[in-house]
Protein backbone atom coordinates (compact mmCIF):
# COMPACT_ATOMS: atom_id res chain seq x y z
CA UNK A 1 0.00 0.00 0.00
CA UNK A 2 2.60 2.49 0.72
CA UNK A 3 4.17 2.39 -2.99
CA UNK A 4 0.23 3.21 -4.12
CA UNK A 5 -0.04 6.01 -1.48
CA UNK A 6 3.45 7.41 -2.92
CA UNK A 7 2.28 7.19 -6.28
CA UNK A 8 -1.11 9.21 -5.14
CA UNK A 9 0.93 12.50 -3.86
CA UNK A 10 2.84 12.70 -6.72
CA UNK A 11 -0.57 12.47 -9.03
CA UNK A 12 -1.61 15.74 -6.15
CA UNK A 13 1.04 17.69 -6.77
CA UNK A 14 1.61 17.39 -10.17
CA UNK A 15 -2.05 18.45 -10.33
CA UNK A 16 -2.20 21.43 -8.69
CA UNK A 17 1.16 22.32 -10.58
CA UNK A 18 -0.50 22.39 -13.63
CA UNK A 19 -3.98 24.07 -12.18
CA UNK A 20 -1.59 26.83 -11.34
CA UNK A 21 0.17 26.95 -14.49
CA UNK A 22 -3.30 27.28 -16.53
CA UNK A 23 -4.56 29.82 -13.65
CA UNK A 24 -1.48 32.44 -14.86
CA UNK A 25 -1.78 31.56 -18.12
CA UNK A 26 -5.27 33.10 -18.17
CA UNK A 27 -4.27 35.94 -16.01
CA UNK A 28 -1.75 36.92 -18.59
CA UNK A 29 -3.97 36.41 -21.36
CA UNK A 30 -6.83 38.88 -19.83
CA UNK A 31 -4.47 41.26 -18.85
CA UNK A 32 -3.08 41.64 -22.73
CA UNK A 33 -6.56 41.80 -23.90
CA UNK A 34 -7.52 44.96 -21.20
CA UNK A 35 -4.24 46.31 -22.38
CA UNK A 36 -4.21 49.74 -24.71
CA UNK A 37 -3.78 48.39 -28.20
CA UNK A 38 -0.49 49.53 -30.07
CA UNK A 39 -0.92 52.09 -32.31
CA UNK A 40 3.08 52.73 -33.23
CA UNK A 41 3.34 53.33 -37.10
CA UNK A 42 6.13 52.06 -38.81
CA UNK A 43 8.70 54.26 -39.38
CA UNK A 44 8.53 56.49 -42.90
CA UNK A 45 11.23 55.78 -45.66
CA UNK A 46 13.73 58.10 -45.41
CA UNK A 47 12.80 59.82 -48.96
CA UNK A 48 9.35 60.72 -46.99
CA UNK A 49 11.14 62.56 -43.48
CA UNK A 50 10.11 65.69 -43.12
CA UNK A 51 11.76 68.61 -45.63
CA UNK A 52 15.32 69.86 -44.37
CA UNK A 53 14.88 73.13 -42.40
CA UNK A 54 17.52 75.16 -44.75
CA UNK A 55 15.41 74.07 -47.44
CA UNK A 56 12.08 75.61 -45.23
CA UNK A 57 13.44 78.57 -45.06
CA UNK A 58 14.20 79.00 -49.29
CA UNK A 59 12.31 81.44 -51.05
CA UNK A 60 9.07 80.03 -53.30
CA UNK A 61 11.05 80.80 -56.37
CA UNK A 62 14.32 80.74 -57.24
CA UNK A 63 16.21 82.12 -60.60
CA UNK A 64 19.43 79.87 -61.88
CA UNK A 65 21.98 82.39 -62.83
CA UNK A 66 24.79 80.80 -65.04
CA UNK A 67 27.59 81.52 -66.35
CA UNK A 68 27.49 84.88 -67.87
CA UNK A 69 26.99 88.89 -66.38
CA UNK A 70 23.73 89.23 -64.49
CA UNK A 71 22.27 91.70 -62.61
CA UNK A 72 19.57 90.60 -60.67
CA UNK A 73 18.85 93.84 -58.13
CA UNK A 74 15.69 93.82 -59.77
CA UNK A 75 14.29 90.46 -58.30
CA UNK A 76 10.96 90.44 -55.81
CA UNK A 77 11.62 89.87 -52.22
CA UNK A 78 10.26 86.41 -52.28
CA UNK A 79 12.70 85.24 -54.94
CA UNK A 80 16.49 83.66 -54.62
CA UNK A 81 18.94 82.98 -56.89
CA UNK A 82 20.38 79.61 -57.51
CA UNK A 83 23.93 80.99 -58.70
CA UNK A 84 26.81 78.58 -60.76
CA UNK A 85 29.39 78.76 -58.44
CA UNK A 86 31.65 76.45 -60.20
CA UNK A 87 32.01 73.41 -63.09
CA UNK A 88 34.01 70.79 -62.80
CA UNK A 89 34.84 69.17 -66.33
CA UNK A 90 35.43 64.93 -66.12
CA UNK A 91 37.52 63.73 -68.91
CA UNK A 92 39.35 60.51 -68.51
CA UNK A 93 41.39 60.50 -65.10
CA UNK A 94 41.06 64.34 -65.04
CA UNK A 95 38.69 66.74 -62.39
CA UNK A 96 38.65 70.34 -64.27
CA UNK A 97 37.50 72.75 -61.61
CA UNK A 98 36.52 76.08 -63.18
CA UNK A 99 35.33 78.86 -60.53
CA UNK A 100 32.88 81.35 -61.98
CA UNK A 101 34.35 84.06 -63.95
CA UNK A 102 31.38 86.06 -64.93
CA UNK A 103 30.18 88.63 -62.32
CA UNK A 104 26.99 88.55 -60.85
CA UNK A 105 24.72 91.07 -58.88
CA UNK A 106 22.15 91.22 -56.30
CA UNK A 107 20.72 92.64 -52.95
CA UNK A 108 22.23 91.89 -49.63
CA UNK A 109 18.97 90.19 -49.01
CA UNK A 110 19.02 87.96 -51.58
CA UNK A 111 18.63 84.25 -51.02
CA UNK A 112 21.73 82.89 -52.75
CA UNK A 113 22.09 78.72 -53.22
CA UNK A 114 25.64 78.32 -54.92
CA UNK A 115 25.69 75.08 -57.76
CA UNK A 116 28.27 72.91 -58.49
CA UNK A 117 28.06 71.63 -62.22
CA UNK A 118 29.53 68.62 -63.53
CA UNK A 119 30.10 67.80 -66.78
CA UNK A 120 31.56 64.54 -68.37
CA UNK A 121 33.40 64.98 -71.66
CA UNK A 122 31.98 62.84 -74.52
CA UNK A 123 35.08 62.82 -76.77
CA UNK A 124 37.31 61.50 -73.50
CA UNK A 125 35.23 59.44 -71.30
CA UNK A 126 35.60 59.90 -67.49
CA UNK A 127 36.95 56.98 -65.72
CA UNK A 128 34.87 57.97 -62.96
CA UNK A 129 37.76 57.35 -60.37
CA UNK A 130 37.29 57.54 -56.30
CA UNK A 131 39.36 61.06 -56.69
CA UNK A 132 37.44 62.74 -59.01
CA UNK A 133 34.15 61.38 -56.89
CA UNK A 134 36.58 63.20 -53.88
CA UNK A 135 36.90 65.91 -56.36
CA UNK A 136 33.27 66.65 -56.99
CA UNK A 137 32.67 66.33 -53.05
CA UNK A 138 35.48 68.91 -51.88
CA UNK A 139 33.53 71.07 -54.35
CA UNK A 140 30.83 70.96 -53.04
CA UNK A 141 32.21 71.44 -49.93
CA UNK A 142 33.73 74.96 -50.50
CA UNK A 143 30.56 75.90 -52.09
CA UNK A 144 28.48 75.09 -48.84
CA UNK A 145 31.09 77.19 -46.92
CA UNK A 146 29.70 80.35 -48.85
CA UNK A 147 26.39 79.94 -48.42
CA UNK A 148 24.48 81.80 -45.55
CA UNK A 149 21.35 79.82 -46.70
CA UNK A 150 22.91 76.42 -45.48
CA UNK A 151 21.90 74.86 -49.19
CA UNK A 152 24.33 73.37 -52.10
CA UNK A 153 22.59 72.33 -55.02
CA UNK A 154 24.76 69.83 -57.53
CA UNK A 155 23.40 69.91 -61.24
CA UNK A 156 25.02 66.18 -62.70
CA UNK A 157 22.92 64.90 -65.66
CA UNK A 158 24.55 61.67 -65.86
CA UNK A 159 24.37 59.02 -68.49
CA UNK A 160 23.26 55.41 -67.87
CA UNK A 161 26.26 54.09 -67.07
CA UNK A 162 27.14 56.91 -64.87
CA UNK A 163 24.42 56.59 -62.62
CA UNK A 164 26.38 54.55 -60.12
CA UNK A 165 28.98 56.96 -59.76
CA UNK A 166 26.68 59.83 -59.43
CA UNK A 167 24.78 57.99 -56.92
CA UNK A 168 28.10 57.78 -54.68
CA UNK A 169 28.79 60.88 -55.34
CA UNK A 170 25.33 61.87 -53.87
CA UNK A 171 25.94 59.65 -50.81
CA UNK A 172 29.91 60.96 -49.71
CA UNK A 173 28.70 64.68 -50.20
CA UNK A 174 25.72 63.71 -47.79
CA UNK A 175 28.13 61.94 -45.61
CA UNK A 176 31.14 64.90 -45.79
CA UNK A 177 28.59 67.95 -45.51
CA UNK A 178 27.30 69.43 -42.05
CA UNK A 179 23.62 68.06 -41.18
CA UNK A 180 22.89 71.90 -40.90
CA UNK A 181 23.84 71.93 -45.19
CA UNK A 182 20.96 70.58 -47.56
CA UNK A 183 22.08 69.03 -50.55
CA UNK A 184 20.04 69.49 -53.32
CA UNK A 185 20.38 68.08 -56.57
CA UNK A 186 18.81 68.41 -60.34
CA UNK A 187 17.47 65.34 -61.65
CA UNK A 188 16.31 64.87 -66.04
CA UNK A 189 12.32 64.66 -65.66
CA UNK A 190 12.68 61.26 -66.41
CA UNK A 191 13.68 59.95 -63.62
CA UNK A 192 11.33 61.38 -61.20
CA UNK A 193 8.83 59.70 -63.63
CA UNK A 194 8.51 56.07 -64.66
CA UNK A 195 12.75 55.63 -64.20
CA UNK A 196 12.48 56.52 -60.38
CA UNK A 197 16.31 54.87 -60.06
CA UNK A 198 17.65 57.92 -57.21
CA UNK A 199 15.04 56.94 -55.10
CA UNK A 200 16.82 56.13 -51.50
CA UNK A 201 19.63 58.17 -52.47
CA UNK A 202 20.02 60.69 -49.57
CA UNK A 203 19.71 63.67 -51.26
CA UNK A 204 17.41 66.57 -49.13
CA UNK A 205 15.71 67.64 -52.41
CA UNK A 206 15.72 66.43 -56.36
CA UNK A 207 14.44 69.15 -58.45
CA UNK A 208 13.01 67.50 -61.35
CA UNK A 209 13.96 69.77 -64.75
CA UNK A 210 10.63 69.87 -66.97
CA UNK A 211 12.76 71.28 -69.81
CA UNK A 212 14.59 69.86 -72.23
CA UNK A 213 13.28 66.93 -72.06
CA UNK A 214 14.33 65.91 -75.65
CA UNK A 215 12.47 62.66 -76.98
CA UNK A 216 10.61 62.30 -73.80
CA UNK A 217 8.85 65.88 -74.14
CA UNK A 218 5.49 64.59 -75.22
CA UNK A 219 5.18 62.15 -72.68
CA UNK A 220 6.52 63.47 -70.25
CA UNK A 221 4.15 66.69 -70.51
CA UNK A 222 1.23 64.84 -70.76
CA UNK A 223 1.63 62.70 -67.56
CA UNK A 224 2.59 66.30 -65.78
CA UNK A 225 -1.16 67.00 -67.36
CA UNK A 226 -2.82 64.12 -65.62
CA UNK A 227 -0.91 64.54 -62.49
CA UNK A 228 -2.04 67.86 -61.59
CA UNK A 229 1.22 69.44 -62.73
CA UNK A 230 3.33 67.38 -60.17
CA UNK A 231 5.92 64.80 -60.18
CA UNK A 232 4.60 62.59 -58.03
CA UNK A 233 7.97 59.94 -57.05
CA UNK A 234 9.06 59.88 -53.66
CA UNK A 235 11.42 62.76 -53.19
CA UNK A 236 10.40 64.98 -56.43
CA UNK A 237 7.36 66.25 -55.51
CA UNK A 238 8.61 69.37 -53.28
CA UNK A 239 10.51 71.29 -55.79
CA UNK A 240 10.38 71.53 -60.00
CA UNK A 241 12.79 73.37 -62.29
CA UNK A 242 11.17 75.21 -65.73
CA UNK A 243 12.90 77.28 -68.49
CA UNK A 244 11.65 80.55 -69.84
CA UNK A 245 11.99 79.23 -73.15
CA UNK A 246 9.68 76.21 -72.49
CA UNK A 247 7.18 77.63 -70.34
CA UNK A 248 4.62 74.80 -69.20
CA UNK A 249 1.50 76.01 -67.46
CA UNK A 250 0.26 74.28 -64.66
CA UNK A 251 3.90 73.33 -62.93
CA UNK A 252 3.16 73.24 -59.05
CA UNK A 253 5.55 72.69 -56.46
CA UNK A 254 6.34 74.39 -53.24
CA UNK A 255 9.41 75.40 -54.80
CA UNK A 256 10.90 76.54 -58.52
CA UNK A 257 13.94 77.04 -59.83
CA UNK A 258 13.69 78.82 -63.29
CA UNK A 259 16.48 78.60 -66.22
CA UNK A 260 16.66 81.76 -68.52
CA UNK A 261 19.12 81.04 -71.80
CA UNK A 262 19.15 84.78 -72.26
CA UNK A 263 20.63 86.96 -69.58
CA UNK A 264 17.89 87.72 -67.52
CA UNK A 265 14.87 90.67 -67.34
CA UNK A 266 12.01 91.71 -65.17
CA UNK A 267 10.04 91.37 -67.99
CA UNK A 268 11.03 87.21 -68.56
CA UNK A 269 10.82 87.01 -64.63
CA UNK A 270 7.41 88.31 -64.36
CA UNK A 271 5.91 86.65 -67.96
CA UNK A 272 7.02 82.84 -66.26
CA UNK A 273 4.47 80.74 -64.95
CA UNK A 274 4.62 80.00 -61.41
CA UNK A 275 2.25 77.45 -59.06
CA UNK A 276 3.57 77.15 -55.85
CA UNK A 277 0.51 75.62 -54.31
CA UNK A 278 1.80 73.52 -51.21
CA UNK A 279 1.60 69.75 -51.35
CA UNK A 280 1.37 67.23 -48.62
CA UNK A 281 4.58 66.07 -46.96
CA UNK A 282 6.08 63.42 -49.17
Amino acid sequence: MAPLLTRGRVSAALLASLALTLLVALLVTLGQSFAAPDTRQPAPPAARLKEHPALRALPPRLAWAWERPEDLRWLPADAGVAWLHSRILLQGEQALVMPRAQPMQVRPETVLVPVVHVDASVRQPPALTAPQRQRIVAQLLRAAAQAPSRVVQLDFEVRLSQRAFLADVVRAARQALPADVALSITALASWCASDTWLQGLPADEIVPMAFRMSRDSAVLRARLQTQDGRFTAEGCGRAIGSATDEPLAGLRAPRHYVFSPRPWTPAAWAAHPFDTAPVAAD
